[in-house]
């Protein structure tokens, strides 16, 4: 006991702290032009089914808001109710703003416009970007473009459909993401002509293609140890207070009406501002806003080192991508 009291006091006046590693941990894919090289993100993926619903329950989808405060500049995601069929203020104050007879009120009807967001599994096979990733199934916002791509395997109007999360056959995807005019753009993604089956550890430890061989249960098991949520990750989030008072603090900065914190459900009864200005009593709510009134690894070990990322940047007649996933492949 002596021992050990002398040399927490001698580590006390030569403490020598060591310096933190930090090992990233990744909660979602965010792939960006920004993060690519020569501001182009590459990268090769394949879908995976959610073992908790493979059929119903693989393609996540809600509505979403960007919610940026007109006064501070800052916003923050908010899940607009309609996602679940509920009322939804942030709709009802786009509209209002929207068909608003005051220029200044109309100009920020989009501070409330929602959008289609997606989620999906993937298990990403190639990505110079983030070596890190490669062989982990992870969760993947994304927005129409690439739903629309899903869906035209799916549901194609000419041609065999083909199912992009069987984990057989399901065909890479690849995945490129340039900058137009700003924004993130997918335009150039697509998926490629072979088929690449999930990979997963075998009797070594190394990652390895499945096969018709492979026993079903233990494919199962992975999969399940292995995926997020996809429903918690995604699904609409009901609002807490926090929430509530962030949407009716951006209101009040839009429309110039003061208001005290509160609920949505609160708000529903509650009194507004008058004409005059008067400091309501309780949260604003749309429908008591009449808007017109208001003033405004190393190599060696890395078991997916032959995986090859094919030139993906080749120029094709289409404007996409160009070849399959032969090279990609053949060290499988």
């Amino acid at each position: 006991m002596e021992n050990n009291s002398q040399e927490q006091l001698n580590n006390l006046f030569n403490p020598q702290v060591e310096e933190i590693k930090n090992t990233p941990t990744y909660t979602d894919y965010r792939p960006s032009a920004a993060k690519g090289k020569n501001g182009t993100y590459q990268a090769i993926i394949r879908f995976v089914p959610w073992w908790g619903d493979p059929k119903h329950g693989s393609i996540r989808e809600k509505w979403s808001c960007f919610l940026v405060d007109p006064l501070t500049e800052k916003g923050r995601g908010v899940d607009c109710p309609s996602s679940i069929g509920q009322p939804s203020i942030l709709q009802d104050m786009y509209f209002k703003c929207k068909n608003s007879d005051n220029a200044l009120l109309n100009s920020k009807k989009d501070i409330f416009s929602r959008r289609h967001v997606f989620a999906a599994l993937i298990q990403v096979i190639k990505d110079e970007q983030n070596p890190d990733l490669e062989g982990k199934i992870i969760p993947w916002k994304f927005g129409v473009k690439i739903y629309d791509k899903l869906q035209a395997e799916l549901k194609p109007m000419i041609g065999e459909k083909h199912d992009p999360f069987d984990i057989l056959t399901g065909k890479a995807f690849a995945l490129i993401i340039t900058k137009v005019s700003g924004f993130n753009n997918y335009d150039n993604s697509k998926f490629l002509d072979k088929q690449i089956p999930l990979l997963m550890p075998n009797e070594s430890g190394q990652l390895a293609p499945i096969s018709t061989t492979t026993d079903k249960q233990s494919v199962f098991d992975f999969v399940k140890s292995d995926s997020p949520d996809l429903p918690e990750f995604h699904d609409f989030k009901p609002w807490d207070q926090t929430i509530h008072d962030y949407v009716n603090q951006v209101i009040t900065q839009v429309t110039g009406v003061a208001t005290t914190p509160s609920n949505y459900a609160a708000a529903s009864n509650a009194n507004t501002a008058d004409k005059a200005g008067t400091v309501v009593e309780s949260g604003i709510t749309s429908s008591n806003l009449n808007l017109d009134d208001l003033t405004t690894p190393e190599v060696a070990n890395d078991p997916l080192a032959g995986l090859d990322l094919p030139d993906l940047s080749a120029p094709s007649t289409d404007g996409g991508i160009t070849g399959d996933l032969d090279d990609v492949l053949k060290n499988l």
